[in-house]
């Protein structure tokens, strides 16, 4: 995340970000800064996708928007609400302050449905430790590390990593700060039990 602010929406603008996507601008007054630039007012904005998380004029929220093409970019995919909603993620935020390590948390995707995610071993390296997690029924995983570089091993073959997503980190070589969770994705082998 580049900023995690609170603050009230002060107004919204709906337009053409290029030929083929659109999004909803907001002008949000900035009353807390966690992370991010100093500023009295912040602009975000949501593309209009399935991802969008849409803001109302006069109500307040905490936000969590990422740089992305020269914009501070907020979407449905994370902890953003309204700030009556948010006591738990702003104690949370808080804490980081006191943090001495971060989070490495990730998911494996399926191939295909009816597939269960359960009991998959992931392994992720740090030099020539490493840390080890198994997937819960959503296919889901996390576990607390020291700050440093870490790489996932593939070397299980139980799952791989799809040369198509995007990632913020990727699992071929990341660094993990202090206080920072490091989000993954990764594709599972597995296939519907006949």
């Amino acid at each position: 995340m580049d900023a995690v602010f609170t603050g009230k929406v002060l107004s919204e603008n709906f337009r053409d970000i290029d030929e083929d996507r659109s999004a909803w601008f907001y002008r949000v007054s900035v009353s807390q800064i966690f992370k991010g630039p100093a500023q009295k007012e912040i602009t975000v904005d949501t593309e209009d996708d399935s991802n969008r998380f849409p803001l109302e004029v006069g109500s307040e929220y905490l936000l969590f928007a990422y740089r992305w093409h020269g914009r501070l970019e907020i979407e449905d995919c994370g902890n953003s609400a309204l700030l009556s909603d948010a006591a738990k993620p702003i104690q949370e935020i808080q804490s980081i302050a006191t943090a001495r390590d971060g989070e490495i948390e990730g998911w494996l995707a399926p191939e295909t449905d009816g597939v269960d995610l359960s009991g998959i071993h992931v392994a992720i390296r740090r030099g020539s430790r490493i840390f080890a997690a198994i997937t819960d029924q959503d296919g889901s995983f996390h576990f607390r590390a020291p700050a440093g570089r870490y790489k996932v091993d593939f070397s299980n073959r139980e799952y791989y990593l799809n040369a198509g997503d995007v990632f913020w980190y990727n699992p071929e070589g990341f660094r993990l700060h202090v206080g920072e969770s490091a989000a993954l994705q990764l594709v599972s082998v597995r296939h519907p039990k006949k």
